[in-house]
């Protein structure tokens, strides 16, 4: 029963984060603290009634580790610390799978969590970059100029990691005499690598002329993140002091990623790992 309330509070507080996310670039603070001491509570209830105090310690170990992770992130200014902490209400939540029929394999239930949602912000991440460069004008004219300078080193980069699979693939056969069929996997990775160059690229001219602006000073809004900063939105009175001294200041917004946490808890707990996607291909 206790597994259906822990589901309850990560989609209410997950699905609102995305939510607020999504409509003004921020949650509040105290969303996932109430989220993590929601589910220490329920932990702790469940650990007293079912007389297992592993459901409670469990709870306290993973978040901790995920939370420590999720800050170490910020402090290295790869995402907000709001964000930091919501991976840690994730870690608190479901520690373990806790009763949800996930197929996780041999692995332990965190580490399909985590992998799950790295596999989930890279395509949340992928999506999101396409589709700002698709509204902001001029990206597509400058995505194109900046591919055609650097058009052959990209192209020289392809011919020799196909080379490269291709002697893979007939040393494999050569040698360990295993049937080009159950080889051919290995034909699509240049077309991956390629993939992989240009959207690192397209992300980078996204980063550079979509997520960072010069605006007046009279523009600032509370929340917003210096480009000099970590992800920290600015405070009210730290608005208002910059205001008085007037000019123009760069900011940087970034990827609204708070709708990862809610897909990647669905996913987990009603799908299992999606490492056995790569499994199928």
């Amino acid at each position: 029963m206790y597994q259906w309330i822990l589901l309850a509070i990560g989609v209410g507080g997950f699905g609102l984060a995305a939510y607020w996310d999504l409509k003004t670039t921020e949650f509040p603070d105290w969303l996932p603290y109430a989220m993590i001491i929601l589910a220490l509570a329920v932990r702790a209830g469940a650990s007293f009634f079912l007389r297992d105090w592993s459901i409670l310690t469990e709870s306290v170990i993973i978040g901790l580790v995920f939370l420590g992770f999720g800050l170490l992130l910020y402090f290295l200014k790869q995402w907000g610390d709001g964000d930091g902490w919501l991976l840690g209400a994730l870690g608190f939540l479901f520690p373990a799978s806790s009763g949800f029929a996930v197929q996780t394999g041999s692995f332990p239930f965190p580490f399909i969590l985590l992998f799950n949602f790295f596999l989930v912000a890279f395509a949340y991440l992928v999506i999101y970059s396409i589709a700002l460069g698709i509204r902001t004008p001029g990206v597509k004219a400058l995505f194109l100029k900046s591919l055609r300078k650097e058009a052959k080193g990209m192209v020289s980069i392809m011919v020799a990691f196909t080379i490269a699979c291709a002697a893979v693939i007939t040393y494999m056969n050569f040698i360990y005499l295993i049937p080009f069929q159950k080889l051919s996997f290995l034909a699509i990775f240049p077309v991956i690598l390629i993939l992989l160059l240009l959207f690192l690229r397209y992300g980078r001219l996204i980063e550079t002329h979509v997520f960072r602006k010069r605006i007046p000073v009279s523009r600032l809004r509370v929340g917003d993140v210096l480009i000099t900063q970590r992800w920290r939105g600015l405070t009210e009175r730290e608005v208002r002091d910059l205001k008085k001294k007037g000019g123009r200041i760069w900011i940087k917004e970034g990827v609204r990623f708070a709708p990862v946490f809610l897909l990647t808890l669905l996913i987990t707990l009603f799908y299992g790992s999606l490492a056995a996607l790569f499994l199928i291909l």
